[in-house]
């Protein structure tokens, strides 16, 4: 057989393999019923950009898979919480009894979602928070669900990478400490690294963005850490790069999930200011993608939408509707769809990720790997390694 034919019989294989595997999806017919969700969400705001990005990533999985097996389509309710705790609580009490909604993601912090745990179980509604991480928050409820990965992992793992792996002996922290999640972090992270024999040079607590962050770095550079470790927000980090550079000053830093996805959610500071940072974060821009993944690749290119524009907040979106729909799903049938839908979710084994498989243990937590990556000056993460 000559060469060119061989190359065309495999174009041709390949081209019949692409569309058996698109024709054997099975043909949903809508059913003209509606199942309510709601969404709760910073859409106003310092953090807005963060609601806008997670439904982003919703309504690319929605566009997807529009329909559940029997033809229902998902009805989003979505409300604005400004990341304010107490606003997250009225917004769940509102999509309870008001919306009578089946089931809820949130796109809010710890904190936010720390609150609303205390008053799910009241409702009996599932509640899946997409991007918070805190430990407790599952503790709270037995109707709260995570599908980040948890504090404890993350600061373990950033720990262990900088003793073990990094070489590096001597950490100072600096810590945004009335954010529950931050502080959850520096705590964890310290009390790991000292395990590993490990030396925790200062442990600083930041509450204003307005302080003088020079002095506070001087002192800190006196003690001649190797790493600054920076659980803490961008405004925080900006200033402390800032401050940095006029100490001409440039150390090894390691910041936590979800940063580059809050620099790609605002317009007040460049992309670049993170430029060389290590990251712990849940995705990375080279990892392989799932064949779920595969399909929202090509799902956002029918779109018209730029990939680089998409970060975490927007994948752990997509994820969480692709696994609401799942859950849903199997309990087409049940009387108590909400009930079902929690059981169903607390349930699950191996559940395909945008770029992994995600577990849920008997309390909601998700067990899903991490990664650590360099942040790039262009928005997009270099990968380094992956931990499950």
């Amino acid at each position: 057989m000559k060469l060119t034919h061989l190359f065309l019989l495999l174009a041709l294989l390949a081209i019949f393999s692409w569309f058996m595997k698109h024709e054997s999806l099975p043909k949903i017919t809508p059913s003209g019923s509606k199942i309510k969700v709601g969404i709760i969400a910073p859409f106003s705001g310092v953090n807005k950009g963060k609601g806008q990005a997670g439904l982003q990533g919703i309504e690319i999985s929605k566009a997807l898979r529009p329909y559940l097996k029997n033809g229902d389509a998902l009805e989003l309710i979505v409300i604005d919480d400004r990341e304010d705790p107490e606003q997250s609580i009225k917004a769940l009490r509102e999509l309870a009894e008001e919306h009578k909604v089946t089931a809820i993601m949130i796109f809010s912090d710890s904190d936010s979602v720390l609150a609303v745990a205390k008053k799910a179980d009241h409702y009996k509604i599932p509640v899946v928070a997409l991007l918070a991480s805190h430990p407790d928050i599952t503790k709270e409820s037995s109707f709260v669900m995570q599908l980040n990965f948890d504090d404890t992992f993350q600061a373990s793992v950033a720990a262990l990478y900088v003793r073990d792996e990094l070489f590096l002996d001597r950490v100072a922290i600096v810590v945004q400490s009335e954010n529950a999640h931050y502080l959850y972090l520096a705590n964890e992270f310290s009390r790991q690294f000292k395990e590993v024999d490990g030396e925790i040079t200062d442990t600083v607590t930041i509450t204003t963005v307005e302080q003088d962050y020079v002095k506070m770095l001087q002192t800190i550079k006196s003690r001649d850490p190797e790493l600054l470790y920076l659980p803490a927000d961008i405004n925080y980090l900006f200033e402390i790069k800032t401050a940095l550079a006029e100490l001409d000053w440039d150390p090894v830093i390691m910041v936590s999930d979800g940063i580059m996805a809050n620099v790609k959610a605002q317009t007040k500071y460049p992309l670049s200011f993170l430029d060389g940072m290590l990251a712990v974060d849940t995705f990375s821009y080279d990892m392989r993608f799932t064949d779920f993944g595969h399909q929202l690749v090509e799902q956002i290119e029918a779109m018209g939408l730029p990939m680089l524009s998409l970060g975490t907040h927007s994948a752990l979106g997509m994820e969480g509707y692709a696994l609401l729909v799942y859950a849903m799903n199997q309990c087409l049938q049940s009387k108590q769809l909400s009930i079902c839908i929690n059981n169903s979710i607390h349930s699950i084994e191996k559940f395909e990720g945008i770029k992994g498989i995600i577990s849920f243990d008997a309390t909601g937590q998700s067990h899903r790997s991490l990664v650590i990556n360099t942040i790039k000056d262009n928005g997009t993460m270099d990968f380094i390694v992956q931990v499950y």
